[in-house]
């Protein structure tokens, strides 16, 4: 028998198909024991970059009336579609929000009455064109 043989090949007998097939399936098991591993070894490797990424980080804020002027937006637990509308706008730190009107809020992209108002309430100014607070 050659190794390249396959349990399909034509003119095995039944002995040759079955140890063949019996190998190729312990082959198929040990590849994918192996590829099983290695999955596992690439999970735990991005699992501790990940760790490793959000121990570096600065530790997200909550939108506060307290918090200072030159604090970056991205340090501020801001939702994913606020913080997506402020950037896109090139925005950097909550001083520029507080400084921005409401009209300027509403043009951003995705940003409605709701996201401004939450904005003004949870950033403890009032509306400056009159969105009504949602609370």
């Amino acid at each position: 028998m050659k190794n390249r043989e396959k349990s399909t090949d034509p003119g095995l007998s039944a002995a040759e198909r079955k140890e063949l097939r019996s190998r190729e399936a312990k082959e198929a098991i040990a590849d994918h024991k192996e590829g099983q591993r290695a999955l596992h070894s690439n999970r735990e490797r991005l699992r501790a970059e990940r760790l490793a990424r959000e121990a570096a980080a600065e530790p997200m804020l909550h939108p506060a009336p307290e918090l200072p002027d030159n604090t970056p937006i991205d340090s501020v637990q801001f939702s994913t579609r606020i913080r997506t509308a402020l950037k896109a706008a090139g925005w950097k730190t909550v001083g520029e929000i507080r400084e921005a009107s409401d009209a300027t809020l509403l043009r951003l992209p995705d940003l409605g009455n709701g996201s401004v108002s939450h904005l003004r309430e949870t950033l403890g100014l009032p509306s400056r064109d009159g969105v009504r607070s949602t609370g």
